[in-house]
Order: C-alpha cells, then structure tokens, then sequence
C-alpha cells in the first residue's frame, strides 16, 4: 500500500488538438509536477490532502475504503474527480484497496494549480502507479485527452507523440534548440478548461482532412529539426495559421501580440494558460513588455524544459 513517487508536468508545443487524430505532436515534460504519497492508517477510509505549491491544502476529502463513497470532503465538485480516478482503478485492477484497512493519501504540487500545466495527468499518472496498472488505460477511461500528457508524466526529456488506431506510441528525442535562451513561455492568467475544449474541437472537428494531419506532422518535424530562429520562427508562423484556420479562430498575435517583435505561438486549449514566444533582446525588456500588456509569469526554455 504505501507508495511515494513523482510525475511531471507538461507543454504541448505542436499539433494542438490534431494529436487527438493521430498527428504527431512534440511535446516536453517540464521542471514542475506533482508527487503522490500513501501511507497506511488504521481509520478504514481514505483521507486524501492536496498540497498547494506554497503549501497550503486547496482540498480534503474522505472516502470509503470499500466503494470510494464520499464520506465528507471540503469542495463536493473537487471530491468527485479523486473518487473517479478511485473507482476507474478499481476497475482495472480489482484488488486495488481491497485488503486496506485505509490510507493517507498526500498530493503536492510545486507549481500553481491555475497555471495549467498537467495536474490531473499527473494525478493520473501517479494514481496508476499505485494501483499498479497502465497509466495510459487509466486516462482513456476518466479522459477524452489524447495522452500526450501521460507519456510527459512518465518521460524524462522531450517527447514526439501520436496515436495509433487510439493506442499511444511515442518516444524520447533529443529538442533542445541552440537558440532555446530565445525561447519563452508566457503565463496568459487565464486558466483553460482543457475537456471543454477538446469537447468543442471534436463537435467541429470530428474527422479532419488528411493533409492537414500531414501539414502537422510535417511542422513537427520542422521544429524539432530546426537549426536557426528564423526558421523556428518560419514554422511557429505556419502552425499558428493551420490551427486557427482549423478552429476558425484568431492567432495569438492578431488578439494580444500584434507588436511583438518574435513570433508567437498558443499551446494546448488556445486561448489561455501558456503561450510560447521568442525574444531576441535583452530578458530585462522582455518583462517590460510583458507587463505592459499585464502578464508578469515567464520562463525561458532552458530554465523549466527537462
């Protein structure tokens, strides 16, 4: 029963939404993440706590050992997602929890929970480990996601992904950019619901054409192979037109970076959380800039990138 591990956060950088139709996707597990802790008790319930990056507890529940049952729980709508996550276990490995006579169960993030980064992958992915079942066949029963962000849990660098007749296949390779001290990720405060947005792509998208799965595949390939800033900035500019006129919707640039001297690219659900952007000059400006348009949470690449 006792289990401590860790799982890491995630960005995807290439074929947002299109991986959910096989394209393959670059994608990066990041700095930030989450651990997952379980200590035995003799209380025959599951007390779950999880820890805010700053230490405070955002959420306390108790479940039932036997059904997961809410037993009491400080948010009702928070409590439902462990207790899924709970059940969905069980199912797959019917002696999960079966012989406890209960348990502490501690998660910690070391990163702000709004910022978007993968926390319910990474819980996921360290509920599976637990249980002692495939992280993966977890997701897809909780999850209309496409995964990529298990494989990022799981990974220790950057990762290609895609899926194959709806089973996950990626492998490890090697992005890290000579210009990456050019590359940032801007925090853009406003904190994207990602089954929503995969639920709005899907009622739109249900079966994109293929050559705009191979535009992807193809712009993936581009950035990873990518020697220059210019030309990173080339395919940062081409994906940006693939996705918005995809989702008939504005690129990043013509809404909030219209005067930007890089380019800019949105990742994951567009519209919030992080964006990726480069910057030739001084770190110093940057930030001036950034909060000129209210936005005060970046990073560079090399800084938060594994």
């Amino acid at each position: 029963m006792p289990f401590n591990s860790y799982y890491n956060a995630k960005l995807l950088l290439t074929s947002e939404y299109l991986v959910l139709n096989g394209a393959k996707a670059l994608a990066v597990p990041l700095k930030f993440g989450q651990r997952l802790r379980v200590e035995e008790n003799e209380h025959g319930l599951i007390s779950w706590q999880s820890i805010a990056h700053d230490g405070s507890s955002w959420f306390n529940g108790k479940y039932a050992v036997g059904d997961f049952s809410i037993i009491e729980s400080s948010n009702p709508d928070i409590a439902k997602y462990p207790q899924q996550l709970l059940i969905a276990a069980q199912k797959l490995n019917p002696g999960f929890c079966i012989s406890s006579r209960g348990c502490n169960v501690i998660s910690t993030l070391n990163y702000p929970l709004l910022w978007g980064l993968g926390s319910s992958s990474t819980l996921i992915a360290a509920v599976a480990g637990w249980a002692g079942i495939d992280p993966f066949k977890l997701h897809f029963e909780v999850s209309k996601g496409s995964g990529y962000d298990i494989a990022c849990a799981l990974s220790n660098g950057p990762i290609v992904y895609s899926l194959r007749g709806k089973k996950p296949e990626y492998e490890g390779v090697t992005f890290s950019p000579s210009f990456a001290d050019k590359i940032y990720f801007v925090y853009q405060g406003n904190k994207q619901d990602s089954a929503e947005g995969i639920q709005t792509y899907y009622n739109r998208n249900s079966n994109p054409d293929i050559e705009i799965i191979n535009s992807a595949n193809l712009l993936t390939d581009r950035m990873l192979h990518a020697s220059s800033l210019p030309e990173f900035e080339h395919i940062i500019r081409e994906h940006e037109i693939l996705i918005s006129n995809l989702l008939d919707a504005p690129a990043i640039r013509q809404t909030i970076f219209s005067d930007l001297p890089g380019e800019v690219k949105s990742l994951g659900a567009w519209g919030g959380d992080f964006c990726m952007l480069t910057w030739r000059d001084n770190p110093e400006l940057l930030s001036a800039y950034l909060k000129s348009k209210g936005l005060e949470t970046w990073f560079n690449f090399n800084d938060i990138v594994l």
